[in-house]
């Protein structure tokens, strides 16, 4: 009996993902330090860490056909950096 093929993150998805992620990070960061705001270093680098974390996963996908963190630590990492970005959010809007 034939198992089931198992599902892998696509690379490319991830790379497109971390560079809409990166791109706003970094600028979040440079206004975060050009006008002094720790809400905008805060949500740039969440971003920022999560777009990297997306760029290695994908790296490692290419490299040897599986995603370097499973999917559901993945998912969790992700909630925590969506906090971290919201929480950075907050703090530059009050």
């Amino acid at each position: 009996m034939q198992q089931p093929r198992r599902r892998v993150p696509s690379p490319n998805a991830n790379l497109v993902i971390a560079a809409l992620l990166g791109i706003p990070g970094i600028l979040n960061i440079y206004t975060g330090f050009t006008r002094p705001s720790p809400g905008d270093i805060l949500s740039g680098l969440a971003a920022l860490i999560y777009a990297l974390l997306l760029v290695r996963d994908a790296m490692h996908i290419k490299k040897t056909g599986a995603p370097a963190i499973p999917q559901h630590k993945m998912l969790l990492i992700g909630f925590g950096c969506l906090g971290v970005y919201l929480i950075g959010i907050l703090i530059k809007h009050s």
